[in-house]
This record gives structure tokens, sequence and C-alpha cells, in this order.
């Protein structure tokens, strides 16, 4: 393994204000590291320092109803194909300043640096996506008996110096294309009360999602899945399969989501390792006969993946092809695959004739303008004229790379802004305590994943568990 880079350790000791019942300062020693790349044990994947890492996040977000266990964490680090333990920074409680304690003692803190490629948009169809790196920040949290100490703080200021001045990639693969290649900026999602602290902290600015909320007819999306009005009676809809479905997935995924919008790039391993493993069998696709290669072989023409969430249902993900040779429109293929992809999710929609459905607004949009276009009268899924908009500012950028432009700027500029797609995506596993303190206050900080960080391309981040 090589690593990606080699941030520095040191000591930190943090004094304690004097109270009524002790006119004594005292002072918390602590030891910033990085978790320790040590030789697998018994053929398994997990190393020590990993295994203490992930039993310290279960415990600290142990007070949720339904509380991630240490295998969770260990899930999003290890089938994230650029994980890096280098990029887990951690604060290790030091009582007597010793080598033992700096190498075995209790993790009390912790934040991941998570390394993303961004895609920016293409200049034109027939063009490349303009790709840029970035570092996401996740898995915020800091022991109860140890906060108030501004420990969040010193791991978000030493995470922003790691990724401005020397992140190189690398990761555990030593065959990265864009191996040495540094960040130029870094992403985080905030809830509204605490967005001034990360612009002031990190220099951190928010950027807009759009996304809109729409009733479905679930008795006329029930009925489309059926439906064979295309006059082609071999359509199919299906779980993905995985590997298999993967480098078909990661095309369209590039035609449909990256050279369009802001959002994650996703290479084949990618969606083999880790979006498999985050959407499960919540990810269903669209195939049909692909006249190609004969009848007997079928081409994947869409996707969706939706989960029940605050009684209404999120659009996790979701692409169409949009190629010459595929005549299918938005409309009709999700009509289809809501049709099944809702039936599966759980929730009430089984008992219910109609319900929400959160989306991204251009998919609504494309929608809209297939309508507008088409001369058919017959009834659709989706109530259009009610839906209503629903953005959210809390995906915050900041730019180390002054020589391009930044995120803001493309979504602000007057000439050709390009839309900011990063609501629903399995970018990364972004988990913040509710307790994320700076010292004085208590930060609580919430994100959209895997779950609403699973934006439509949506997956690049990862489940905020903070955010219910």
């Amino acid at each position: 393994m090589k690593p990606a880079l080699a941030p520095s350790d040191h000591t930190i000791t943090i004094p304690t204000a004097t109270t009524a019942e002790s006119s004594t300062p005292t002072t918390h020693t602590y030891h910033l590291r990085s978790l320790r790349s040590t030789p697998e044990e018994e053929g398994h994947q997990f190393h020590t320092d990993i295994v203490k890492w992930t039993e310290f996040c279960a415990s600290v977000f142990s007070y949720k109803p339904n509380p991630p266990p240490p295998s969770y964490f260990a899930r999003h680090y290890h089938n994230d194909p650029r994980r890096d333990p280098a990029l887990v920074r951690v604060l290790i409680h030091c009582p007597d300043d010793s080598e033992e304690d700096r190498i075995n003692g209790e993790i009390v803190s912790s934040v991941r640096i998570f390394r993303r490629t961004l895609s920016t948009g293409s200049s034109s169809s027939s063009s490349s996506a303009r790709m840029i790196e970035a570092g996401g920040i996740g898995e915020v949290c800091t022991s109860p008996n140890h906060q108030r100490r501004g420990l969040s703080k010193i791991l978000l200021k030493d995470a922003l110096n790691i990724m401005s001045t020397s992140c190189k990639d690398g990761g555990e693969d030593d065959d990265d294309e864009d191996d040495g290649m540094m960040m130029s900026c870094s992403l985080l999602h905030a809830s509204p009360d605490f967005r001034p602290v990360y612009s002031k902290v990190g220099g951190y600015q928010s950027v807009r999602s759009e996304w809109s909320v729409m009733s479905v007819n679930t008795e006329l999306s029930n009925a489309r899945r059926n439906d064979e009005s295309d006059g082609n009676n071999k359509w199919c809809i299906r779980h993905a399969n995985f590997p298999k479905d993967a480098m078909s997935l990661q095309k369209l995924h590039v035609e449909y989501s990256e050279k369009r919008f802001i959002t994650i790039a996703r290479s084949v391993q990618y969606w083999e390792e880790y979006v498999s493993a985050e959407l499960g069998d919540t990810l269903w696709v669209l195939t049909k006969p692909d006249d190609d290669n004969g009848e007997d072989d079928y081409k994947i023409v869409a996707w969706i993946s939706v989960r029940p969430r605050g009684g209404r249902y999120q659009m996790r993900e979701f692409g169409v092809d949009k190629s010459s040779n595929c005549s299918i429109s938005t409309c009709w293929a999700l009509e289809r695959l809501l049709g099944v992809a809702l039936g599966s999710a759980g929730g009430n929609v089984c008992s219910e004739s109609e319900v929400s459905l959160l989306l991204p607004t251009f998919v609504l949009s494309e929608i809209k303008r297939e309508m507008d276009n088409t001369d058919e009268d017959g009834a659709t899924c989706f109530d259009i004229d009610g839906a209503t908009e629903e953005n959210d500012d809390g995906w915050m950028y900041v730019n180390f790379n002054e020589s391009q432009p930044s995120v803001l700027e493309l979504t602000t500029r007057e000439i050709n802004p390009v839309s900011h797609l990063n609501g629903l995506q399995i970018l990364f596993s972004v988990h913040w305590d509710k307790g994320f303190l700076f010292a004085g206050g208590t930060l609580k900080i919430l994100t959209v994943s895997v779950e609403v960080a699973v934006a439509l391309n949506f997956l690049g981040c990862g489940r905020a568990e903070n955010e219910d």
C-alpha cells in the first residue's frame, strides 16, 4: 500500500478554565494523528486502529433511536475505493502524555476526509466533463466526556491544512490515474444556524441545490409498470446486478449527470464497491433489448433508487439514457420505475393512492419540457402544476486553487451557469455528532446521503445521521 500523504502528528495541551469549585486551572493533553495502517490480521481487512475508530464512532452515535453499529462505519470505510487511513484524523487522550498513550490511548474526537473527484460539467455535449479533486468532510464526532474543549475545531483546521497544502491522491491503490493531484476544494453540509461558523472558521460558502416536492399517483404508477403502450413488450425492470452492470451505469452516469452538473464523478470501481453496497436492493434498472447484440441481450436505459423519509419518499438515484438511439423520455421511464421502486421501498405506499416525492428540480423540469412538446393528452402519474420548491442551501464549499473558478462562481455566473447536484449523493458517509462542538458552543450539522448525501449522483456523500 502506498500512503497518499503523511500528515504531521503532534501533541496538544488545552487548559480548562477555573470554576467555583476549583480555582486551580487544569490541562488536558491530546495527541493528534492519523489512523495507523498496520498489516492485516488473520486474513481480515480490519486493522486494529480502524476497528477502534469504528467502535468509537458507534459509541458517540449510540444516543440515536436506531444507532449505527461499528459495522456501519467499517462498511463505509472498506467499501470506499479511495479510502486512506492517513485521512482519518483523530485526537487521542493522553493523561500521562506517554508514548503508550499516543499509540494505544482512547480516541476521543474524529474527522474524516473523503477523497472525491468533482465534475463541473462540460462546455458541450460532445466534450468531456471538467474534473477537479475535492475533499469531503464527514465522520465528525467527539466523546461526550471531552466536548466543549474545541476539539472539532482543531480537527477541522487540521483537515483544511491537509487538503489545501499537502494532500495527494493514492489511497490504498497504486494505480490511480490522478495520483499526485492536489485537492482544489473542500465540501460539507451544514444546518442553517451553523453555516456562519463554517464560513468564519474555514471560509466555506453555501451553494444551492434545487429540489422540488411533487405528488405521485401510485395507482397510475403501478399500472404504468405493466404498460406496453410503447409497442414493445420486452421492456424489463430488475434489480441492478453488480459487478455486471457497473460499466453500463458508469457510462450512463457520465452522460446524464457528470457532463451536465456539478456532482461527484464515479469510476467503475466506485459503482462496484461503494454504490452497490450503499443502495443494495433499492437500485432498479429499466432495460430493453440491445438491437446491436441481438434480442437476448438487454441494455440499461434508466435507473432509480428511492427511500421513505419523513413521511414521504426521496429520490436517491435516477438517470435516463438520453442518447439519440434511445427513444424513451424521462417521464415515461420515471413512471414505470417508480411503480416498482415505491412498492419495494417500504413505508405506507401500498395503502395510499398518492405520495409525495422529493426529487431534483431538473428532473421535474425535464418532465415539464417533455409534456409541453408532446401532443398527447394522456394523464401522467405526476402532479406537475402542484409541485413546490424545497431547495437546499446547506452544501458549502471552500476553494483552494485560485487559478480555477470556485463552485459558487460556476453556479452563479451570468453566462452558462452550472447546476449543483450534490443533494442526493452517495458521495461519502457524512456523519455529524449532535455535539459537533467548538469551544463555547454546540454545533449540530445535518447532511443529505448515500442517503441525503446520496443524491443524484446523488450518491456520493453518504448518510447524515442527524438529519432526522
